[in-house]
């Protein structure tokens, strides 16, 4: 085995770099050496996509609910309103009841769906079935 390091000036010279590669892959007749050239070239691929920040969504500390947000957010009437935690938990808990996924729920609410999940299990500590 021998290894190589190549030091590239950009996010341009590795796609570059993947485009030679993916077409060498495509000439090479051994098929174990082509799927190592598909894989280096996926992963640089994979190191010259731009990095995308999402900051969090700061929720309103608001303690009355806004039952027209909560709504439109269980319709789905876009665009969705920043919901604060309490209205949240209505939404996820009002979704949960129509059958929803937890996926679809969490992009509805902008949480993560692992929270969807946790919330459904205390709602189910709190209220047995």
């Amino acid at each position: 085995m021998i290894e190589i390091t190549i030091r590239l000036k950009g996010p341009s010279q590795a796609r570059r770099l993947a485009t030679l590669l993916r077409t060498l892959a495509d000439t090479d007749p051994d098929r174990g050496q082509a799927k190592t050239y598909r894989g280096a070239a996926r992963r640089l691929e994979h190191l010259a996509r731009p990095i995308r920040y999402t900051p969090r969504v700061q929720r309103p500390a608001h303690a009355e609910l806004d039952e027209e947000a909560v709504q439109r957010v269980v319709r789905g009437h876009r665009p969705l309103p920043t919901l604060s935690p309490t209205e949240a938990r209505i939404v996820c808990w009002q979704l949960t009841a129509r059958r929803c996924s937890a996926a679809e729920i969490a992009a509805r609410v902008g949480v993560a769906p692992r929270t969807v999940n946790r919330w459904r299990a205390e709602d189910r500590q709190v209220v047995p079935a």
